[in-house]
């Protein structure tokens, strides 16, 4: 693996309205926050953000004076080659390391490189497993 990190996700739940999303990402931007990892869905009619974010704490403080719910927890973030199997590889290592995905997201902007976000049975083991 290219890069593997404990980074903080936050966790954000808004009213599931026509443009939510450019609002929170008009925040965050406003805030001067970059978004490394974003997952984005509906349940229970309200809105669900996942971020990884260049500063957690800066990015909490802008969401939360729009009245949001923000929760933040760690996750493991891995920065790797984009190329066929990666994936199929980490998932390996950490089912062999007897380690459960609870959930995982990522993305590829098709330049070599993709970032990876897993939420585990056991983080700090996951860190290990896949350095």
């Amino acid at each position: 693996m290219t890069s593997v990190n404990e980074d903080i996700e936050l966790s954000v739940t808004t009213p599931d309205e026509p443009g939510i999303f450019g609002r929170v990402l008009g925040t965050l931007a406003n805030a001067g926050v970059n978004v490394k990892a974003i997952l984005v869905y509906t349940e229970s009619e309200a809105g669900r953000f996942r971020l990884v974010t260049s500063d957690a704490a800066k990015a909490e403080t802008a969401l939360r004076t729009l009245g949001y719910k923000v929760k933040s927890k760690k996750v493991v973030t891995v920065l790797a080659a984009d190329r066929i199997g990666v994936g199929a590889e980490i998932g390996a290592l950490l089912g062999n390391a007897a380690i459960d995905i609870h959930y995982s997201y990522g993305s590829s902007s098709g330049e070599g490189k993709t970032l990876l976000v897993f939420n585990t049975s056991n983080n700090r083991k996951a860190l290990d497993t896949l350095k």
